[in-house]
């Protein structure tokens, strides 16, 4: 018994539930992997995962299993099989209870990599060498993760979202610390008596002593010169503690009166241009989370367009391609720039990275006729593994947002 507990801790605990996609886990992959992709059925839910998530699963990984023992032992994916049926045996785990529109596994003898995903993807599960991760790419390309600076002219808050969340952090210490050394009337009377002055702004208000934001209504009191200093120190705070080396976008929400004050103090390297002129007083959280995504999608539809429109120009100067061995062969030589993909699978198929040799698969023999040979690898998601190797930007698109009529298509760094 004892020694059962102790096999299902440490199948527990190689199950990691991810925040971000980490290119890292797709190197040095030992083989046989799975990578599984289903959609979530909210409605059919009673506080645990719904049956027909379970089904399809289950359905699934029938699948993955036929596909590798043509190729391996059963004793080969054994350590993938036990972690798959105690997903399937485990249907309160926080993964299932808390899943998105869709659930993506990455799974091999040791570890299964879990992402909660922001869009429902087609069911869908591929076995082999290699992990199939396009709709990973999509779940965490360019507009899913970003802040949310919600600033008045006295008092600020810091908004961690996603497609689906806009959730208000707690501010760390190093804040409170910061803004109590600056100013006095604080709720520190040392920091008061050091500062032998009034301070401008009222730091008792601050997040952290009432609620997060206060009761968010800016004071009419605050001076507008007042109002630029107290800009100069959340930018600060916001740089030195809250930011650091984080790449992660940033929106600025504020009234319109204070966004171009803020703007041309501010050092924040990744804050996006078009922010949400709106006072955050007077937004619940679904308004801020549309307002939000507003702004993402925005940005990174006028990218997608811009990129695609260089296409016919670059193209027309050996920079561009949508010729699938051209691509390979810029690929393996680190040239490319920016991938454009139709999203889910198209052509069955390999691509040696060394080479740049793109190999097609004549005979799909699909598990399921719904499918694209669900089970072979996928000459566009090898591109994209290849792609970010090499810091490339990856689009993955409907049909009618590429450059091109063809499935896939890259602008160069330089021309050949």
């Amino acid at each position: 018994m004892k020694d059962e507990k102790e096999t299902q801790r440490l199948t527990d605990e190689s199950i990691h539930v991810m925040e971000g996609f980490d290119p890292s886990i797709l190197e040095n992959v030992t083989a046989p992997v799975v990578s599984l992709y289903i959609p979530v059925h909210h409605t059919e839910r009673d506080e645990r995962r719904a049956e027909w998530d379970a089904d399809m699963f289950k359905d699934l990984m029938k699948d993955a299993e036929r596909t590798l023992a043509e190729s391996y032992d059963k004793d080969a994916y054994k350590g993938i099989e036990k972690r798959a049926k105690y997903l399937l045996d485990h249907a309160d785990m926080p993964l299932w209870l808390h899943a998105g529109e869709g659930l993506g596994f990455l799974m091999n003898n040791d570890a299964v990599y879990v992402y909660n995903l922001s869009f429902a993807p087609d069911p869908m599960v591929a076995a082999g060498e290699t992990y199939f991760v396009k709709p990973l790419l999509r779940n965490f390309q360019y507009g899913t993760e970003y802040y949310v600076l919600e600033l008045g002219n006295d008092r600020f808050s810091w908004v961690k979202g996603d497609r689906t969340h806009a959730t208000r952090q707690q501010l760390p210490k190093e804040v409170h610390d910061y803004f109590s050394e600056l100013f006095a009337d604080s709720d520190e009377t040392e920091a008061d008596v050091r500062k032998h002055e009034e301070g401008a702004l009222d730091f008792v208000s601050l997040e952290g002593h009432d609620s997060q934001y206060h009761d968010r209504k800016s004071r009419n009191e605050v001076k507008k010169e007042d109002a630029q200093q107290w800009f100069r120190y959340v930018n600060k705070a916001v740089d030195d503690y809250l930011v650091r080396d984080d790449t992660t976008p940033i929106i600025l929400c504020c009234d319109p009166e204070y966004v171009n004050e803020f703007r041309k103090i501010s050092t924040l390297r990744h804050l996006l241009p078009v922010g949400i002129e709106k006072d955050p007083a007077g937004l619940n959280g679904k308004e801020l989370l549309e307002a939000a995504l507003g702004v993402m999608d925005g940005i990174r539809d006028a990218n997608i367009k811009q990129a695609a429109e260089e296409f016919a120009g670059d193209a027309a100067h050996n920079k561009a391609s949508d010729d699938w061995d051209n691509i390979g062969m810029a690929l393996a030589e680190r040239r490319v720039k920016a991938l454009f993909m139709v999203k889910g699978k198209v052509l069955p198929g390999g691509f040696d990275i060394n080479t740049g040799t793109v190999t097609f698969d004549p005979n799909a023999n699909p598990v399921d006729d719904g499918y694209i040979d669900p089970a072979a690898p996928d000459i566009t998601d090898a591109f994209a593994k290849a792609a970010l190797a090499q810091d490339a930007h990856i689009y993955i698109v409907e049909q009618d947002q590429m450059p091109t009529d063809q499935p896939i298509a890259a602008l160069y760094r330089y021309a050949e």
